[in-house]
C-alpha cells in the first residue's frame, strides 16, 4: 500500500476510536519518514545505476580517448557514489569498468602521441 492508504487506514481506526490521538501521531511519524528513507536510497541506488550505464558505455567509449576519460571518471565518480546502496553489486561492476577502460584510454591516448608525434619510426 502507499502513504495515502496508510494514513487513511490509520484515520479510519482513529476515528473509530481504535487509536489514541498520540498513537495515531507516532504511526503517523513511522509512516511519513521511512517514505523518507525510501528516497534517500533510492538516489543512492540510482546512482549507482548510473556509475554502471557509464561503465558500460566506457567498453566502446575508450576508443576516442577526447570521450572515453571523461566517461570512464564519470563512472568512477557514480559508481563510487553508489556504493553503499542496493544497487552495490551494479556500482562495482561500473567502478571496475570505468577504472579498466580509464587506464586503456589513457593508454590509447599515449599511443596516438606517440605515433603522431613523429617518435616512432
Amino acid at each position: 500500500m502507499g502513504v495515502v492508504e496508510d494514513l487513511e487506514k490509520l484515520k479510519q481506526l482513529k476515528d473509530n476510536g481504535a487509536i489514541t490521538n498520540a498513537e495515531f501521531e507516532i504511526e503517523k511519524q513511522k509512516i511519513l519518514n521511512s517514505n523518507l528513507n525510501t528516497n534517500r536510497t533510492d538516489k543512492k541506488a540510482t546512482l549507482g545505476l548510473i556509475g554502471f550505464i557509464l561503465g558500460l558505455v566506457s567498453i566502446i567509449a575508450w576508443y576516442i580517448p577526447l570521450i572515453g576519460v571523461p566517461v570512464t571518471i564519470c563512472g568512477i565518480i557514480f559508481s563510487g557514489l553508489g556504493l553503499n546502496s542496493t544497487n552495490r553489486g551494479k556500482a562495482i561492476a561500473g567502478l571496475t569498468l570505468s577504472i579498466i577502460f580509464l587506464i586503456v584510454s589513457l593508454i590509447n591516448s599515449a599511443l596516438a602521441v606517440i605515433l603522431y608525434s613523429g617518435l616512432y619510426y
